[in-house]
């Protein structure tokens, strides 16, 4: 019963979050996935140079996550308000992105980022209002 009431509570608290409060959410998972990654690559009998390309690799994932939380960040300050729904969905495909790409190698094919979210940045003068 008491698991019930707490998976309901969760469930509603959930529907109610903002948008910027899921897309924090996500970013949290994120950066847990990248952190884990990190250890396990850490914990690897790879030779030092390959484990130094790949932590060097999950290094600028992380440098673009922490663009995509500036960008989350300011979206409510700089974005005008027609424009906002499509800023969190550029940010909510980066993180989606991101965590796509974690596992791939240095050297692997990997999913590009949105077009919007452009060297680390989000085009905020690109982006087109909502209907």
């Amino acid at each position: 019963m008491r698991n019930a009431l707490f998976l309901a509570c969760t469930l509603i608290l959930t529907a109610c979050a903002s948008r910027y409060d899921q897309l924090k959410a996500e970013s949290s998972r994120v950066e847990t996935a990248l952190t884990n990654e990190q250890s396990l690559i850490l914990n690897t009998d790879k030779d030092a140079a390959d484990r130094q390309a790949r932590l060097d690799y999950l290094s600028q994932l992380r440098t673009t996550l922490s663009a995509a939380n500036i960008g989350l960040a300011t979206i409510k300050y700089a974005v005008p308000a027609d424009k906002q729904p499509i800023a969190y969905d550029v940010l909510e495909e980066v993180y989606g992105t991101i965590k796509w790409n974690i596992p791939l190698g240095p050297r692997d094919t990997k999913k590009p980022l949105p077009p919007l979210f452009k060297n680390n940045q989000l085009q905020i003068s690109e982006l087109a209002p909502t209907p």
